[in-house]
């Protein structure tokens, strides 16, 4: 998946509200508008996997 298309499909869970409204990012559960702010700031070729309300960014996980 691309950048342009996690951005078409997180504001697609803000339209649609509810339960919708939070995705899992790397880990950490978040309202739909941070996740879409940190998306925008995503370079274009970054790897994304995005299934259900988990989107991970391989490049950005930490080895904590």
């Amino acid at each position: 998946m691309d950048r342009e298309q996690l951005i078409q499909r997180l504001r697609a869970r803000v339209r649609r509200g509810g339960p919708a409204e939070q995705v899992w990012w790397n880990g950490e559960l978040l309202h739909v508008s941070e996740a879409i702010i940190r998306a925008v700031q995503l370079g274009e070729h970054e790897p994304i996997r995005a299934r259900g309300d988990d989107v991970v960014i391989p490049t950005r996980l930490r080895d904590d």
